[in-house]
C-alpha cells in the first residue's frame, strides 16, 4: 500500500517527477564523463611518465665537436673546477651517470669503419725502388709488419721529401698510405710517437736499410730487436680497439634514449646485474658477426689505461693490458657505423677508467619528465664557456603539456559537477520531501508510523534517483570513448608554445596512443554513490520532517526610536534615501559587498593584464638567434647550404643580420711585404706533373682553411665561445669582415701561426690554394696565389690555423646584400615590398654553398609566423626531414620555457576566470532579488496605501542603485588609492557587475509588481 500510494504520489506531480530525473540523469552523466576522463588522462601521463626518459645531455662543445672519440685538453680544464654534486643536487634528478669510457679489445674482433684512430699508418718493406721524373719513388710493398691499406707485392709512390732512396735497396719504413683520385696508393714518412714508449727511452727509425747483400739468401732481414715490431703489435690492437662504456642505466644513454641505438636481440641489464659486479657486456650486431657469437656466449674482453690522454696513446704493448676479463654477452644491438666498436658494461663491474675524457661527453642527467624546463633553468649558470646542455625528452614536453592542462580544466569542472550534483541532490531532497511535510505530518496524525513515513518518501526519490543515476552512468560508459578520443584529438593542436625548429626540440619524438577502454565498475561505482546520496539526503529531510518548530512571533524590525513621521510626497527618490538611513544594517551589507566585490574583481583583472603584459614585455625584450645545422643538430659548420636558399631566407623579412662562412684550403708560401714596406720574393707553387700534383693537391687537402665571413663570432671554431681574444691594426676591428676592401685584402691569423712563421701586424702574407692557373710571368702552371695583409690576429681555439678575411673576397656579396656599405642589419627590401631575384643572381647563387650560416629574428612577435614560413618553404627540423634538407634550429629554449609558463597561467584564468565572473553576475542577480523579496511586506503595504505600480518600483529600484553604486564607488576610490590603477578590464567588470544587479532588482521588483496585495501577503517563504 505504501509503495503503492508513493508511485501515485510520482504521477500526480508528473512535472517534478520529470524534472529531477532528468536533472539527475544530466549531472550524473556529466560527473560520470569527468572522473573517466580525469582517471584516463591521469592514466595516460602515468604511462607517459614509465615509458618516457628525460635526459639532460652535458658535452664540451670543443674545436673538434662532434667527434666521439676525441681528447680535448681544453675541456679537462673547463671540468677543473665544474661542480658536479649541483647536478645530483637538483630535486628532480633521477641519476646521473657520468662519462666512464675506457680504450678496449676484443681478440678476434677487426674494424673496417671510417672512424679508426691512425687507418694509415703503415710498417712496410718496400723494395724495387726506382725515383719518378716527378721527384717520388716508385717502389713495391714486400712485406707488411703493419697496415690496413697495403698489402703485399703492390705498387706504393712515396713522397720521401728530402730523403734520397737508392734502387735494389730494402727498406723498413714507417708512415702514412692513403689513396688519392687516382687510386694509386701515396706513402709519406712519419715518425712513430708513443709516449710510454718514449718514457722507456726507446726510439723509432721511420726509414731504415735492411738490406742483406746475400745473392743465395734473404734479400733484406729486419733485426730482431727492432722497435717497429712492437709499433706494429700496438697498431694492431689501437686500430681494432673498442671503446668501452660503462653505465648505470644503459636505456639512459643518449644514442639509446634517441633510439639511435636498439636492442635486436638479447635484452638491457638488470637491475641486479647493475648493482651486483656482473661481468656481463652488449655489442653491436657487426662485431657479434666478426667475432662469430651470440648472447649468452662469451669474449675476453681487455682494457688499456695509461697516464696520457688520446687512445693513441692508451696502449703499449709490452706493457700489456691493465685489465683483463672473461664477460657473458647479454645483449646486441643494430649496427650503425660510427658505434660498431662500442661495448657496454654496468659500471659495477669494475673496468678501469680512463683518467681522461674521450669524446665531448660529460655525462647525462636523467630527470623528472616534469622537470626538463626546471633542471635546464637550474643548471644555465652552470654552463660556462663551451659547456652545453641540451634536453632530451622524446617528446615528452608536447605530448603531457596539452593532456596536463586539459586534466587541469577537467578536474575543475569535475569538482564543480560534484558540487552542483551535491546541491541538486540536496535541493531534490528539500523540494521532494522536507516541502511535503505537511504530508508528513498528516499521515503521522493518522497513524502510520514513521517507518512508514520514511518509506513513502523514499520509495518515490529512491526510484528517481535509481532511474536517472542508472541510466546517466550507463550513457557515460557508453560515450566515454568519444569523450576521450575528441578529448585527445584537441590535445594534439593545444599547446601553449610552438616548439618548431627550436633547440629545445632535438630528440626523437615517441608516439604514445591514450588508451579509450576502461572499467565499468568506474561508472557502477559513480552512479551508485550519487543513488546513495540521493536517498541519504532524502532521508535526512523525511527526518527533519519530524521535528515540530514552537510556534513564536515575527521578530519586527524597524527604526531603534521613534521619530519624526515623513510624508511620502516626495516622491521615489527621498522615499529611497529615507529607507537607507532608516535600513540600518540591511542599508550597510550592499555597499560592504559591492566595495569586496570591486577589489576581488580588480584583483581578477590585475592579475591577467600583469601576466599579458609580461609576456608582451618578454616578446620585446628578447633576440633569437637561429643557425643551419645537421640532421643530429651537433654540427654548426662543415656544411652544404646552397646560396639560393639563403637568399630567399634572407629577403623573407623574418630575420636580419644573416652572417655566413665559406672556406678553401690553403698552401702558406711567406712573408711577401713586411709591415715597414720591405718587400720579399716569393717563388710561387708550381703544379708538378703526374702524381706530385696528386700528392701535392692532397696535402693541401688535408691542411687548413682560408675562411670567408661576414662575422667572426659566428664563424663555426668560435660559435660557442663565450670570449674572443683579438687584437687589431689601430684603426681596424673585426666589422672590416662585413665590409669589401677596394685597396687591398685584410685578413686576421691566429697567434700560433705568427709565432711558427715570424709575422707581425701590418705584414703582407701570400698563400696558395688548390686552384690551378696559369702564369704567364713564369710560363707554367701554378697554384692560384692571393696576398693578404694581416690587419689583426686572435688566439685559435681550434686545431687549425684558419684565416679569416672578408666575406666579400670569397663571394660576390651584393648578389644577396645588395650594394649595402655592410653586411648587417636587415634587407632593403624582401619579398613583400618588391624584391625580386634578378637574372645575374639566378646564374650566380646556384654556384655557390656556404659552410655555415645563422642570423637572427627581426621581430620577436612574429616567430610562430617565421616557424611557419620555414614549414611551408620546405626547410627540415633535427630530425625530420623536409622538401630542403638544409636544417634550421631556432636558439628560443629558454624564451619557451618562459613563456609556456605564462601561458600555462593565462590558459588558467582564461578557463577559470570567466567562469568567476559568471557566478559573481549570477550572485548579483540573486543577492538583489533576495534583497528585494525580503521586503515583500513593506512592498504590499505601499502598494496597499496607494502607491502605483511605476512608483513602487521606482522606490524600490532606485535604493538598490544607490546603494549598489556607493559601494562601488567607495571599492573603486579605496583601490585607487592603495593601488593606483584602474585598467579598462576592472572598469567594465564593475559596470558589469553593476548591470547584473540592477537586473536582479529589477526583475524582483516586476516579479511583485505584477501580483495582486493579497497575493503578496499570502505568499509562503
Amino acid at each position: 500500500m505504501v509503495f503503492r500510494n508513493s508511485m501515485l504520489g510520482l504521477l500526480r506531480t508528473k512535472g517534478k517527477t520529470v524534472l529531477f530525473t532528468l536533472l539527475i540523469f544530466a549531472l550524473t552523466l556529466s560527473l560520470c564523463l569527468g572522473i573517466n576522463a580525469w582517471v584516463s588522462i591521469e592514466g595516460f601521463l602515468e604511462n607517459l611518465d614509465e615509458n618516457y626518459t628525460t635526459i639532460g645531455l652535458i658535452e664540451y662543445i670543443g674545436a673538434d665537436y662532434p667527434d666521439d672519440t676525441v681528447y680535448d685538453l681544453s675541456m679537462t680544464d673547463a671540468l677543473k673546477d665544474f661542480d658536479f654534486s649541483a647536478v645530483t643536487g637538483f630535486e628532480g634528478n633521477v641519476l646521473w651517470d657520468g662519462s666512464s669510457r675506457t680504450v678496449g679489445y676484443i681478440d678476434g674482433f677487426t674494424r673496417t669503419d671510417s672512424y679508426v684512430p691512425n687507418n694509415g699508418a703503415s710498417i712496410l718493406v718496400v723494395g724495387s725502388v726506382t725515383p719518378t721524373d716527378e721527384g717520388y719513388y716508385s717502389a713495391i710493398v714486400h712485406e707488411v709488419l703493419y697496415s690496413n691499406v697495403a698489402r703485399e707485392n703492390t705498387r706504393i709512390i712515396i713522397n720521401a721529401g728530402d730523403t734520397e732512396l737508392q734502387y735494389g735497396r730494402y727498406y723498413l719504413v714507417y708512415g702514412s698510405l692513403y689513396r688519392t683520385r687516382s687510386n694509386f696508393l701515396h706513402f709519406s714518412f712519419d715518425e712513430y710517437s708513443n709516449p710510454i714508449a718514449e718514457e722507456k727511452g726507446i726510439e723509432f727509425p721511420f726509414l731504415l736499410d735492411i738490406t742483406t747483400g746475400s745473392e743465395s739468401g734473404p734479400r733484406y732481414k729486419i733485426p730482431e730487436d727492432c722497435p717497429l715490431y712492437e709499433a706494429a703489435d700496438t697498431w694492431k690492437v689501437i686500430n681494432n680497439s673498442v671503446l668501452i662504456c660503462a653505465t648505470v642505466n644503459i636505456m639512459a644513454l643518449f644514442p639509446f634514449q634517441q633510439q639511435e641505438m636498439y636492442i635486436v636481440e638479447g635484452r638491457v641489464f638488470s637491475e641486479d646485474e647493475y648493482r651486483n659486479r656482473s661481468k656481463v657486456c652488449i655489442i653491436s650486431e657487426t662485431a657479434a658477426k666478426r667475432l662469430g657469437i651470440g648472447t649468452g656466449d662469451s669474449i675476453q674482453l681487455s682494457a688499456a689505461v695509461s697516464d696520457y690522454p688520446g687512445i693513441e696513446n692508451s696502449f703499449w704493448v709490452e706493457d700489456g693490458f691493465q685489465y683483463s676479463d672473461t664477460f657473458t654477452v647479454v645483449g646486441i644491438t643494430n649496427s650503425t657505423p660510427d658505434k660498431d666498436y662500442y661495448v657496454f658494461v654496468p659500471k659495477s663491474a669494475g673496468i678501469p677508467v680512463s683518467p681522461y675524457y674521450i669524446g665531448y661527453t660529460v655525462g647525462q642527467a636523467v630527470v623528472k619528465n616534469s622537470e626538463a624546463a626546471a633542471f635546464y633553468e637550474y643548471m644555465a649558470p652552470l654552463m660556462t664557456g663551451r659547456l652545453n646542455l641540451t634536453m632530451y625528452d622524446q617528446g615528452y614536453s608536447s605530448v603531457a603539456e596539452p593532456f596536463g592542462i586539459i586534466l587541469r580544466v577537467i578536474k575543475i569542472v569535475t569538482v564543480v559537477c560534484g558540487v552542483m550534483e551535491t546541491a541538486m541532490l540536496v535541493l531534490f531532497g528539500f523540494l521532494f520531501v522536507y516541502r511535503q511535510r505537511e504530508t508528513s505530518e498528516i499521515m503521522l496524525l493518522l497513524g502510520s508510523g514513521r517507518r512508514r513515513v520514511c518509506a513513502y518518501f523514499l520509495y518515490g526519490s529512491g526510484l528517481i534517483s535509481l532511474i536517472a543515476s542508472a541510466l546517466g552512468a550507463a550513457s557515460g560508459y557508453y560515450f566515454h570513448g568519444r569523450v576521450v578520443r575528441f578529448i585527445s584529438d584537441i590535445a594534439k593542436g593545444y599547446t601553449t608554445v610552438d616548439r618548431r625548429f627550436s633547440d629545445g626540440n632535438l630528440s626523437v619524438v615517441k608516439s604514445m596512443e591514450i588508451n579509450l577502454s576502461v572499467d565499468p565498475k568506474l561508472f557502477i561505482y559513480a552512479g551508485t554513490v550519487i543513488c546513495l546520496l540521493a536517498i541519504l539526503f532524502c532521508l535526512i529531510f523525511t527526518v527533519m520532517t519530524f521535528i515540530r518548530n514552537k510556534s513564536g512571533m515575527r521578530k519586527i524590525s524597524g527604526p531603534r526610536k521613534a521619530g519624526r513621521t515623513s510624508r511620502l510626497s516626495g516622491g521615489s527618490v527621498k522615499y529611497a534615501m529615507l529607507s537607507i538611513l532608516r535600513g540600518g544594517t540591511r542599508s550597510t551589507v550592499i555597499p560592504v559587498v559591492a566595495a569586496a566585490v570591486v577589489f576581488f574583481l580588480g584583483q581578477m583583472a590585475n592579475t591577467s593584464e600583469n601576466y599579458r603584459k609580461q609576456l608582451s614585455d618578454i616578446y620585446e625584450n628578447t633576440k633569437i638567434s637561429g643557425y643551419f645545422t645537421d640532421i643530429n643538430g651537433k654540427k654548426v659548420g662543415n656544411l652544404l647550404i646552397e646560396a639560393v636558399n639563403i637568399n630567399n631566407l634572407y629577403h623573407s623579412g623574418y630575420i636580419t643580420d644573416l652572417t655566413v662562412s665559406l672556406d678553401i684550403k690553403y698552401y702558406y708560401l711567406g712573408i711577401s711585404e713586411y709591415a715597414d714596406g720591405t718587400v720579399q720574393e716569393l717563388a710561387p707553387l708550381f703544379v708538378p706533373e703526374g702524381f706530385a700534383a696528386e700528392t701535392l693537391k692532397n696535402y693541401i687537402q688535408r691542411g687548413p682553411s682560408l675562411v670567408g665571413t661576414n662575422d667572426i663570432r659566428s664563424a663555426p671554431e668560435f660559435f660557442y665561445a663565450e670570449n674572443i681574444i683579438m687584437e687589431f691594426v689601430e684603426g681596424f676591428d673585426e666589422s672590416f669582415l662585413e665590409t669589401a676592401q677596394e685597396d687591398a685584402y685584410y685578413c686576421m691569423v691566429p697567434v700560433s701561426l705568427m709565432k711558427e712563421k715570424g709575422i707581425a701586424l701590418g705584414d703582407t702574407i701570400r698563400i696558395a690554394t688548390d686552384r690551378e692557373v696559369y702564369s704567364e710571368e713564369y710560363d707554367a702552371r701554378i697554384f692560384y696565389e692571393v696576398d693578404l695583409k694581416v690587419i689583426g690576429c686572435f688566439e685559435k681555439q681550434g686545431t687549425q690555423d684558419l684565416i679569416y678575411v672578408p666575406l666579400s673576397i670569397m663571394f660576390p656579396t651584393e648578389h644577396i646584400w645588395g650594394n649595402k656599405d655592410g653586411l648587417k642589419g636587415p634587407p632593403s627590401e624582401t619579398f613583400d615590398t618588391g624584391y625580386t631575384v634578378t637574372e645575374e643572381q639566378k646564374r650566380y647563387l646556384p654556384r655557390f654553398t656556404f659552410k655555415s650560416a645563422g642570423f637572427k629574428l627581426v621581430d620577436t612577435t612574429k616567430l610562430n609566423e617565421f616557424k611557419d614560413y620555414l614549414e611551408e618553404m620546405g626547410y627540415s627540423q633535427v630530425n625530420r626531414i623536409g622538401k630542403i634538407r638544409e636544417f634550421v634550429v631556432l636558439r628560443d629554449q629558454r624564451f619557451n620555457n618562459i613563456v609556456n609558463n605564462i601561458n600555462q597561467q593565462m590558459r588558467y584564468i582564461d578557463v577559470l576566470y570567466p567562469c568567476l565572473y559568471a557566478l559573481i553576475g549570477i550572485i548579483a542577480v540573486i543577492i538583489s532579488y533576495l534583497m528585494t523579496v525580503s521586503r515583500k511586506m513593506e512592498f504590499a503595504i505601499m502598494r496597499g496605501l496607494g502607491g502605483t505600480k511605476i512608483h513602487t518600483f521606482f522606490s524600490f529600484f532606485t535604493e538598490q542603485v544607490i546603494l549598489c553604486t556607493a559601494g562601488c564607488a567607495f571599492g573603486l576610490a579605496i583601490w585607487r588609492l592603495l593601488i593606483g590603477t584602474l585598467i579598462p578590464m576592472h572598469q567594465l567588470l564593475v559596470l558589469g557587475f553593476l548591470i547584473c544587479y540592477y537586473t536582479g532588482s529589477a526583475i524582483s521588483i516586476t516579479v511583485m509588481n505584477g501580483r495582486v496585495v493579497s497575493e503578496i501577503l499570502s505568499d509562503k517563504d
